[in-house]
């Protein structure tokens, strides 16, 4: 028999009953549901099929609300099969219940999707936030930054869309922790760690622990020997597979950060966490960085833009400490600094273009 062929619908409306019967008397039905089993190689398919998504709902969704929901669609296929097998005095699983058997089934995926969907949190411009998850991590959110979190019991995936977030993870080696930013993954069990998004470039920074970097792609499962060769100690809690054989990971220790740009390879850099995590303490601190990526993060803080008017004024270098959101103080630091120029337009955004330096008049102190 082909393994890959469809389940055809009487084995599945069978399976469904067989559900329903163990639910409610599991001693009396469990003898004859082995004896299904073994009629038909479909029936263990169809089983499955209902049976693994149900049990996993019931086993680890353990929410209150996502138990009512579990007891409500199990009630719904209850009413819907009991008049039925009942007349049947419990002979012979009924025919024609397709409609009931792929209900059940859409219902229990529907739940588990409920259940195991993707929250979004995100902040707007000058705002900050603390997310506190359910496992004990917490993940910070810069302004104009959005994150998506979905736990399901073998991990904790997150998404950094757009912006800037800390993530303090919780210790859970049988759980791993992994952000995808950027088309990167970072995985974790039990550390913390920087991730900012600038432009084309992404930024990780880890504060404390151990983390690894892999494309987006790759997969991360608990439990890794200690000394399996090939495997990074730093993930010794954790196996990953689908890396790509030209891929090589990258794994940082605190106080390490690895800067992945858009048309330059990966590099790794010691920097000061108390610069990296500056912006948690409402200042922005730059060190020789260019006037486009200090805007891309200065824009984080206000409601309009500052933009680079050319490639020129973009490139320019640029280092200080700066409070959030102080739009007049910072462009009149660069006005004074570099040689630009700032124009407001009408919509309230500031463009800064650039002026070459005045030569010296000759005449002056003659």
């Amino acid at each position: 028999m082909n393994r890959a062929s469809p389940i055809p619908t009487r084995n599945l409306e069978e399976a469904v009953v067989w559900r329903v019967r163990l639910t409610e008397s599991p001693d009396l039905f469990r003898s004859g549901l082995s004896a299904w089993l073994a009629e038909d190689p479909f029936n263990e398919q169809a089983w499955r099929a209902v049976q693994d998504p149900w049990m996993f709902l019931g086993e680890q969704a353990t929410s209150p609300s996502v138990v009512r929901l579990r007891r409500a669609a199990l009630a719904h296929a209850y009413n819907t099969l009991r008049s039925n097998w009942l007349r049947a005095k419990l002979r012979r699983p009924p025919v024609r219940l397709g409609a009931a058997a792929t209900l059940l089934i859409a219902m229990t995926a529907g739940l588990l999707w409920w259940h195991y969907r993707p929250t979004y949190y995100l902040t707007g411009p000058a705002e900050q936030r603390t997310i506190r998850l359910p496992d004990g991590s917490r993940v910070t959110l810069d302004a104009s930054s959005e994150v998506t979190v979905r736990y399901t019991a073998e991990a904790r995936m997150l998404a950094l869309l757009r912006g800037q977030a800390r993530f303090d993870v919780a210790h859970n080696p049988q759980r791993p922790f992994t952000v995808t930013a950027d088309g990167h993954k970072v995985v974790a069990t039990g550390t913390a760690f920087d991730v900012n998004l600038i432009g084309s470039e992404m930024q990780v920074t880890l504060l404390k622990g151990h983390v690894v970097i892999l494309p987006a792609d790759a997969s991360a499962r608990p439990f890794v020997p200690v000394g399996v060769p090939g495997v990074s100690p730093h993930l010794v809690d954790v196996a990953v597979t689908g890396v790509p054989p030209d891929w090589q990971r990258i794994a940082l220790d605190p106080g390490e950060q690895l800067v992945i740009a858009a048309h330059a390879p990966p590099h790794v850099n010691r920097v000061d966490v108390h610069r990296v995590t500056a912006w948690q303490r409402g200042q922005l601190v730059f060190k020789n960085e260019t006037l486009q990526q200090v805007l891309a993060r200065i824009n984080r803080y206000i409601p309009e833009p500052i933009v680079a008017g050319d490639a020129r004024t973009g490139a320019l270098r640029i280092s200080g400490v700066y409070q959030e959101g102080d739009v007049d103080g910072f462009v009149s630091t660069i006005v004074n600094y570099l040689p630009v120029q700032a124009r407001e337009l009408d919509n309230g955004s500031v463009v800064l273009t650039y002026q070459p330096p005045q030569p010296a008049d000759p005449t002056v102190g003659q």
